[in-house]
């Protein structure tokens, strides 16, 4: 086998790439990782593995600084930037330990203490596990998702308790009756610095910018991505109210980007997110909807799941390694995750 390490993902074949990871799922796709590299957001770094020319495994991360016992600490982080989903794809142990070198020779290049293979389903993480050795597992937040098995929207309403039935009622009604108006649109060009502006309320509100969206992301997602991804927004009159990144597949939507301005709250267009969604998403005859790592009370009320994620750990250092591992087992006894 031979191993590349590279800068760009520009330098693979877009049908190679999408062969071997799964071109079904945006966030892995090449014309995501395009666009996270047009915009600035991330300096990528990817490991190709080929066997007689043909890309059989491949693995993609970024540098980003971890706060481990109150103290940041440069780690890669090996998942699909700005997504939940898997960056780490290999068939067999072999190809499995040579991404891992790979990995570790980005670490000595860009002095990171090691990496965080993330956002693992649990048949994932067993995989992985399986193919190497040596690696710290923690679990992260669930992601939440809503199963779309229902005629129409009606038959959506009605299969609520009648709590949750009743909020969402009033929640609709109160928008009809304050004529909130819902868009969704992928005139990114026309909307980008809106929507920024939304989604920094949000960031500033909780101090955390790590899936802040700029504007020059969205003018790379217009030149890559128009056709499957699109804003939801909410309108009283002129006002934007609130925002939303969508990316569609076939089957499945992916929510994020969520942005609200406070002073706009008393017409509650966040919880408009759900149900204009999933109202839009039956008519679309998808099957699934992915919110994301938050709310979960509310979600769950309103028929959503949680999906587990779990993330391995690997230190460079072997007394890092060790006192990453007892983090990792305090963090749990507290319930704590990442």
């Amino acid at each position: 086998m031979e191993m590349e390490i590279t800068d760009t993902i520009q330098d693979i074949n877009e049908k190679e790439w999408d062969t071997l990871v799964g071109a079904n799922w945006i966030e892995r796709s090449h014309k995501w990782y395009r666009t996270i590299e047009d915009s600035g957001m991330r300096k990528m770094h990817y490991v190709f593995l080929r066997e007689n020319g043909t890309l059989t495994a491949a693995t993609c991360c970024y540098l980003f600084k971890e706060r481990i016992y109150s103290i940041e600490m440069p780690l890669l982080e090996v998942k699909s930037p700005l997504g939940t989903s898997l960056a780490f794809f290999s068939k067999t142990p072999e190809q499995a330990h040579m991404l891992v070198e790979g990995l570790g020779e980005i670490c000595k290049k860009e002095k990171a203490k090691g990496f965080l293979i993330l956002d693992l389903r649990k048949e994932e993480v067993i995989t992985i596990k399986e193919q190497v050795k040596g690696f710290a597992e923690f679990q992260q937040k669930d992601n939440t998702y809503i199963d779309l098995d229902f005629a129409d929207f009606e038959d959506y309403l009605n299969s609520l308790d009648e709590e949750s039935w009743r909020s969402a009622r009033m929640t609709l009604n109160r928008a009809k009756r304050w004529k909130i108006k819902t868009v969704f649109t992928n005139e990114f060009s026309t909307w980008k610095s809106v929507a920024k502006r939304l989604q920094k309320y949000v960031c500033e509100y909780h101090n955390d910018y790590r899936m802040f969206m700029t504007e020059h992301f969205y003018s790379a997602l217009e030149k890559t991505l128009k056709e499957n991804t699109e804003l939801i927004m909410f309108f009283k009159d002129d006002i934007p109210l609130a925002s939303a990144l969508v990316m569609n597949m076939p089957n499945i939507s992916i929510y994020k980007g969520t942005g609200a301005d406070p002073d706009y709250r008393k017409y509650q267009a966040y919880f408009l997110f759900y149900y204009e969604g999933i109202k839009k998403a039956l008519e679309r005859g998808q099957k699934r909807i992915y919110y994301g790592t938050t709310t979960y009370e509310f979600k769950e009320k309103i028929g959503c799941k949680r999906e587990e994620l779990f993330g391995l750990a690997k230190m460079a250092n072997p007394v890092l390694h060790l006192g990453l591992k007892s983090f990792i087992t305090v963090s749990k006894l507290w319930d704590n995750r990442f």
